[in-house]
């Protein structure tokens, strides 16, 4: 039955990101518990910003589970695709400042170098 609270609230997550972000953004879900947000036409700080206001919405809209409504956080790293980048080694630097964030305190996101 746990397994099921977990697939709801991820659920509930990709729900709340694809309200909150612009019908031109992607959203998808890689591996687990992980999202990748492609925000289009965005650099990095403009796209930290954007994350920051996505980490409020899930406070603001609980999860109810087994009659509780429980407030979901995330971390999450942010990347700037570079020139001739691919996708693999963006998604490799936003994932490793995603660990860095949660390494660093709950809630947190912070930018990839």
């Amino acid at each position: 039955m746990r397994w099921l609270a977990g697939d709801g609230a991820l659920a509930h997550v990709a729900r709340v990101i694809k309200t909150t972000v612009r019908p031109s953004d992607t959203v998808c879900r890689y591996g687990g518990e992980e999202f990748v947000i492609l925000l289009a036409g965005t650099g990095q700080d403009n796209a930290m910003n954007a994350i920051g206001r996505l980490q409020r919405e899930p406070l603001r809209r609980a999860f109810p589970c087994q009659d509780q409504q429980v407030l979901i956080t995330f971390s999450a790293g942010v990347a700037e695709r570079r020139a001739g980048e691919g996708r693999e080694a963006v998604i490799a630097r936003a994932d490793g400042a995603m660990y860095q964030a949660k390494r660093t305190g709950k809630n947190r996101a912070l930018p990839a170098d």
